[in-house]
C-alpha cells in the first residue's frame, strides 16, 4: 500500500491508476486516511480505523473530485476522533439529521409513545412546557438546563414538576437507546416535589350519595364509574373494555390494556353484570362516546359530575379503586386475593415463581363487595354528606 503526501487536488487527480483492480495510497500526514484508486479510473477517500476494538474500512462520499481534499480530511479527521468514543458515521448521521430536541421528541412520540396510555398529555407538555427547547439541538440541553426548567415549573406545583422530570427523562433516556444522544443529562436528577402516597378512601355514606350521582350522569361515564367501583380496576383499563373481553367466568383484561403490562381476569359480581348488561352494545367498546374508541375528556366528566353533587371533603376518580380494596378487606377479604383483584405488580422470587390467580377467591371476594355496595345504595345518608347539588 503506497504512501503520499496529498497537498491538494492536482495530487490526488495525478495518483497512477492499477493495470486491474483497485490499490489504496495512504496519506503521510494524517494515519489511517487514503485514496482507494480502480483500474476505470474512480477514485474515493477512505478512512480505515478500529471502533469498539473492531476494524473498519469507511468510504467518504460523493467521490473525487466531487469532494475534495480539504473537505475530505476534514471529515475523516471527524471519522477518527468518533471512531475512539465508538461513535460510527451512520451513528453520527443520524444525530445530525435528529438533531434538534423538537425532532427527536417527535420521533419519540412516534415511536416509543404512539400507544401509551397518557400521550396526549405527554405532547401536550412537549408542546406547550418544553416548546422553547424545540429549536436547539438536543446535544446541547443540559443538566443545567433541565434543573432551570424545573424550578419554574415546581413554583406551579412540585408534583407537576415531578411529571415533567418523568417525561424529560423518559425522551433522553430513549434517544441514549438510539444512539442520537451518548449520555442523558437528565439521569440521577431529584425529583423536586415531595409525593405521598394518596390515603382518601370513600366511606360507605359517600358512596350512597355518588351511586344516583352516577345514575343521573349517565352513559358512558357514569355507568364507567360504577364499573369502577365493582371492580377496583383503574380508569383506563376500564375504558378499554370491549364487549369480546367478556364471558362467563368475567372480564379479561389483556395484558396490552394492563399498566402492569400483565392481563388477569377480573370476576364481574352479579351488580357488575346488571350495570353491564344494561348498556348499549354498539360497537367493540364497552363505553363509548362519539366514536369505538377508548374514552376521552374525563376532567370534563369529573367537573359535570362535581355538578351534581358535593362531598365533604374532595375526591378524584381514582379513589375509588382505593375504596373498593379498602371495604373488601373491612369485609375480611385477604389482602393477597385483594392484591390479584388489584392486579399489582409482583416482585422478586413471587414474581417468579406464584402463578396462582386466585380465581375462585376473586370471584368470591366480588361478590361479597357487590352485596355490601347493594346494602350501601339503600342504605341512609348521614347527615355530614351533602346531598345533590341544585
Amino acid at each position: 500500500m503506497p504512501l503520499q503526501e496529498f497537498s491538494d487536488n492536482r495530487d490526488v487527480g495525478n495518483l497512477a491508476l492499477p493495470q486491474t483492480g483497485q490499490v489504496d495510497y495512504w496519506d503521510r500526514l494524517l494515519p489511517s486516511f487514503g485514496v482507494r484508486v480502480s483500474s476505470g479510473g474512480n477514485k474515493s477517500f477512505v478512512v480505515s480505523t478500529r471502533v469498539n476494538g473492531k476494524f473498519r474500512r469507511f468510504t467518504i462520499k460523493p467521490p473525487f473530485p466531487s469532494i475534495g481534499l480539504v473537505e475530505a480530511r476534514a471529515q475523516a479527521v471527524q471519522i477518527i476522533a468518533d471512531a475512539k468514543v465508538g461513535i460510527t458515521p451512520e451513528v453520527r448521521k443520524k444525530r445530525e439529521e435528529k438533531g434538534t430536541f423538537g425532532a427527536v421528541a417527535a420521533d419519540f412520540m412516534r415511536d416509543f409513545a404512539h400507544s401509551h396510555r397518557t400521550r396526549k398529555e405527554m405532547q401536550r407538555k412537549i408542546d406547550v412546557e418544553l416548546v422553547a427547547w424545540h429549536d436547539r439541538p438536543i446535544r446541547e440541553i443540559t443538566r443545567s438546563d433541565i434543573k432551570e426548567r424545573l424550578r419554574e415549573k415546581a413554583r406551579d406545583g412540585g408534583i407537576a414538576a415531578n411529571r415533567l422530570l418523568a417525561l424529560i427523562s423518559k425522551i433522553f433516556n430513549w434517544a441514549v437507546d438510539e444512539e442520537i444522544i451518548e449520555s442523558s443529562p437528565a439521569m440521577r436528577l431529584q425529583r423536586p416535589g415531595e409525593e405521598k402516597d394518596r390515603e382518601r378512601v370513600l366511606s360507605a355514606e359517600e358512596i350512597a350519595v355518588l351511586w344516583p350521582a352516577f345514575t343521573r350522569l349517565g352513559y358512558p361515564f357514569g355507568n364507567l364509574y360504577k364499573i369502577m367501583l365493582c371492580t377496583g380496576q383503574r380508569r383506563g383499563e376500564v375504558a378499554s373494555m370491549k364487549w369480546s373481553q367478556i364471558g362467563a367466568d368475567g372480564w379479561r383484561l389483556p395484558a396490552a390494556s394492563a399498566k402492569t403490562k400483565v392481563g388477569h381476569l377480573v370476576p364481574l359480581s352479579s351488580l357488575a353484570r346488571e350495570i353491564i348488561a344494561g348498556l348499549p352494545q354498539i360497537g367493540d367498546y364497552v363505553f363509548r362516546a362519539h366514536r369505538d374508541a377508548p374514552l376521552q375528556g374525563w376532567s370534563k366528566a369529573k367537573a359535570k359530575l362535581d355538578g351534581l353533587v358535593t362531598l365533604p371533603e374532595s375526591w378524584q376518580v381514582e379513589d375509588m379503586r382505593r375504596s373498593a380494596a379498602t371495604h373488601m378487606r373491612s369485609l375480611g377479604v385477604d389482602r393477597l386475593v385483594i392484591d390479584k383483584i388489584l392486579n399489582h405488580a409482583e416482585q422478586g422470587v413471587t414474581k417468579v415463581y406464584d402463578r396462582w390467580s386466585a380465581d375462585p377467591e376473586k370471584a368470591a371476594a366480588m361478590e361479597r363487595w357487590a352485596n355490601r355496595l347493594r346494602e350501601i345504595i339503600s342504605g341512609t345518608v348521614d347527615s355530614n354528606v351533602v346531598a345533590f347539588a341544585k
